[in-house]
């Protein structure tokens, strides 16, 4: 039996929070001990397996502290708009002390798992052999090239254990760290695990419609371009409702669109659902309009429960969507051609095979991952 904390930012509705309690959870029914650690409040899913759940005690921490309190309150208010991308510089120094009081609390742990790039950026100054970083979007300081943000890379990267859940996310990592130079312990693609079992077993639960509908799901933010999609579902004008399940801020912008374009009865917001398998099971095809992803897990779920996928080139997509499949992929930002693709596949759908997921089981995916926290 190992010990195994999980940590990320916050556990409210998202795919690195999804992902990390469906990680979570295997691990636990294979008989490990696991432990959830968040470095906010928030909880949006339901606790439905063996585990510790933490919540990092900063508030507590800074008022026994108040000189750092006051350190931390200027770094919220000040420094981390003054010097973009820096947050591990002054907020990873904090992080660490909590993390560290906290650890005294606990038993050992063999593996830490820290979970995404807001939570690297906090805990990025653990010297510690177990701990392992996971990127489930592509890093903004691959992407810059100059002095200080090459300076801002080198203090995040040195010797870490990371993996990330798309070569899209990887090879410009690998990139500049070989060109500045810069060693890591590790650097792996390791796919996020997709259990297909259990998605079936969840997908025949009965959902509240009775019509043919299009599917679309995820955080209603700007990044997933609910926007785009509104757009290109009133030029394709077609008569099956649009249903769009999840939560966010962009809601009452989206909200706007759709009473602009007189679209209240055939596009439908219908809020975050822990089960949106049962939604997936059942719908004509299912739509992805992100500018930008690092994965798509919701396209591997939507591939298990045997849907049709359209899906904009936003990323990792072509690593999923081969074959056959590509034919559902279309340019971001382009209303016009997802319209196309959208009324294309009204007619003529692109079913996916059995297996187009298989070798993504949490089985293959948790060990890849523990060996990496283990050697």
């Amino acid at each position: 039996m190992e010990r195994i904390l999980f940590v990320t930012h916050n556990f409210k509705g998202g795919g690195i929070q999804k992902i990390t309690l469906d990680t979570a959870r295997y691990q636990a029914q294979q008989g490990n001990d696991v432990t959830l650690l968040a470095l906010e409040e928030g909880m949006d899913f339901q606790l439905d397996f063996s585990c510790a759940y933490h919540v990092l005690p900063v508030k507590e921490f800074l008022f026994k502290h108040p000189f750092l309190g006051l350190y931390f309150l200027f770094y919220k208010m000040f420094l981390r708009k003054i010097f973009p991308q820096s947050e591990h510089l002054w907020a990873g120094t904090i992080y660490k002390k909590i993390f560290m009081e906290y650890q005294k609390t606990q038993q050992p742990f063999d593996a830490i798992f820290i979970n995404g790039a807001r939570s690297m950026n906090r805990l990025y100054s653990l010297n510690l052999s177990q701990v392992v970083y996971s990127l489930h979007l592509p890093h903004v300081l691959a992407k810059k090239n100059n002095i200080y943000y090459n300076f801002l890379f080198k203090k995040l990267f040195l010797n870490k254990k990371v993996f990330t859940v798309s070569d899209f996310i990887k090879d410009p990592i690998l990139k500049k760290s070989m060109q500045l130079s810069i060693p890591l312990k590790c650097l792996e693609t390791i796919y996020n695990p997709c259990d297909k079992k259990d998605l079936l077993e969840k997908s025949k639960d009965e959902i509240n419609f009775n019509s043919k509908f299009i599917l679309a799901v995820g955080r209603l933010s700007r990044q997933k371009r609910f926007d785009v999609l509104i757009d290109a579902y009133h030029l394709a004008d077609i008569d099956l409702p649009l249903i769009i399940l999840g939560e966010g801020n962009q809601r009452k912008v989206l909200e706007k669109k759709i009473e602009q374009l007189n679209l209240n009865q055939k596009v439908l917001l219908k809020g975050f659902d822990n089960n949106p398998f049962k939604w997936m099971n059942r719908c004509e095809f299912f739509v992805l309009s992100s500018d930008l992803e690092g994965f798509v897990l919701v396209i591997n779920e939507a591939l298990a429960c045997g849907a049709p996928v359209i899906a904009t080139d936003c990323g990792p997509v072509t690593e999923i969507l081969t074959g056959e499949l590509q034919k559902g992929i279309v340019p971001k930002q382009d209303p016009i051609a997802l319209a196309n693709k959208i009324k294309q596949f009204v007619q003529t759908p692109i079913y996916p095979s059995e297996d187009v997921i298989d070798k993504l089981s949490f089985s293959h995916i948790t060990k890849l991952q523990l060996k990496l926290a283990l050697q």
